[in-house]
Order: C-alpha cells, then sequence, then structure tokens
C-alpha cells in the first residue's frame, strides 16, 4: 500500500503539495550515509536515495528501528560546523543496532524552500512530535543555553517513555527544567530561565506542546495511555476532541482547539 501511494505522484512537488488529509511521510536518512558523512548533510532532492521514506502512521517508526537527533543549531546556515558533535553521536551509535535516523538539518527541506518544500516542512512541525516519541533519542549539547527547542524535544521523549536517560552533565539542566515545570507550570519555568526561539511562532505551539505534555503527567495518566492520546492527535489532525479510556478506567477528553482535558 505505501508502494502504491508512493507511486501514484508523479514528481517530488506533487508530493510535497499532497493534501494534510493524506498520509504523512517522513524522510530517515539510512545508516550508512548517516556514519560515512564526515560533517552533517544538508537535505537536497540531489541525494534522495540516502533516505527512505516512512508513513506517519503506527508500527512504521519504532525505537529499535529509528532514532531522533536532539542537538543546537550553531549557524544557520550549518548547524555543526566541522562535525564535531556528528562525530560524537556516530561514534556512540555505531555500536548501537539501528537503521534509520531523523535529523532536522539533513531530513527536512532547508532554507531556501520553494513553496511546495514549505508546504511539507509545515506538515513536518506540526507532527515531529511522533517522531520524537516513537525513535530512540540521541543528543550532544554544548555548555548551557536555555533553547526552546531543546526543552521540548527533551519533556517530549522524558515524558512519554518508561526509561530515563543517564544524566549526563549537558542534558542535566534540561531535564531539571521538565522536573520543574511539573512541579510549577510551563511558563513561569521558561521566564525564570530565559528559554527563547529563534522563531516567535515556534514559540507558540512550542508552549502549547508543553503545556499538555505537563497536564497530562501531572494527571497521573500512565505512559502509555499518554502516548496513545498523543499519537492519535498526531494520526489525525483535523479530529475536534480526541477520547480516550485510560487503563485505570478514566475518561480523558482533549479539546485540542479550545485548549482544554477533561
Amino acid at each position: 500500500m505505501v508502494r502504491e501511494a508512493l507511486e501514484s505522484y508523479t514528481d517530488m512537488d506533487e508530493f510535497f503539495r499532497a493534501t494534510p488529509m493524506g498520509v504523512m511521510y517522513w524522510f530517515f536518512q539510512r545508516r550508512e550515509p548517516f556514519l560515512a558523512q564526515k560533517t552533517m548533510t544538508k537535505w537536497s532532492r540531489d541525494r534522495i536515495d540516502d533516505y527512505v521514506l516512512l508513513p506517519a502512521t503506527p508500527g512504521f517508526v519504532t525505537r529499535t528501528e529509528c532514532f531522533f537527533v536532539s542537538h543546537f543549531w550553531h549557524s544557520s546556515q550549518d548547524p555543526d560546523p566541522g562535525g564535531k558533535y556528528l562525530q560524537l553521536m556516530q561514534h556512540d551509535l555505531e555500536q548501537q543496532p539501528w537503521s534509520f535516523i531523523w535529523v532536522d538539518w539533513s531530513c527536512v527541506p532547508q532554507h531556501p524552500r520553494s513553496p511546495e518544500e514549505e508546504a511539507y516542512f509545515t506538515r513536518v512541525l506540526q507532527t515531529m512530535s511522533a517522531i520524537i516519541r516513537n525513535s530512540g533519542f540521541m543528543y550532544f549539547y554544548p555548555p548551557f543555553e536555555p533553547r526552546l527547542w531543546i526543552l521540548y524535544e527533551v519533556a517530549e521523549q522524558a515524558l512519554t517513555s518508561v526509561g530515563v536517560l543517564p544524566e549526563t552533565p549537558d542534558y542535566q539542566p534540561f531535564i531539571e527544567h521538565v522536573r520543574e515545570m511539573e512541579r510549577v507550570s510551563v511558563r513561569p519555568t521558561l521566564e525564570r530561565h530565559g528559554y527563547r526561539c529563534t522563531y516567535d511562532g515556534d514559540r507558540d505551539f512550542l508552549v502549547s506542546w508543553l503545556e499538555l505534555l505537563v497536564l497530562l503527567k501531572r494527571l497521573s495518566i500512565y505512559v502509555d495511555d499518554i502516548r496513545r492520546m498523543l499519537d492519535y492527535q498526531t494520526w489525525s489532525p483535523t479530529l475536534i476532541a480526541i477520547l480516550h479510556q485510560t487503563w485505570n478506567g478514566q475518561l480523558v477528553q482533549i479539546r485540542r482547539f479550545e485548549g482544554v482535558v477533561e
């Protein structure tokens, strides 16, 4: 079915223009090109053979097969000049069994983008929470800077997982701030530590995602239930409300466009 759906597109621009009502596909870089590169490779139509397309539907992106890379951007022109952090990640990841990896610089069209690429880029942003939630998580951060994207990525991984990652010095400030959001709330924590985004528009949806994650966790809903609700929200972006009965019998409703959880 996946192959037939992809073969129905006549060219890349038609694929990028595909209606959001259809199945979303993510570019994942294959293991071999990732481990062979000397610096992070910018996404390009000329290197399509470096990728697989995985459908944004349950069961295709899994933690046994896929990794998500969380990293700082050191420059808008190149997030990792010289490949310093890439080499650290390659060293760790080549020791582990996996097949595909998602790095924003390498797996989604970057500036300058055509209108068709911009439409696809927007849909990736709207659904990338499911990539983080369903993939293994890899990171290497420089000395702490209050980057909101990094905090969100750490929160998405930590609050939708049963196990915990080792609290390395570069990871520790972010996970401590995730716990602070659980104790206090999201916005005061962001203000206290000066979290910022390069693009103001990103801040609005990142804060809303963080608030939903923290609220579900504070309601003591099981992680499996949180994952199911959030995945369903990703797979069904037009639903006004999501109704879910948890393992312990709670009935939870998310009215997404009102920002209400009952």
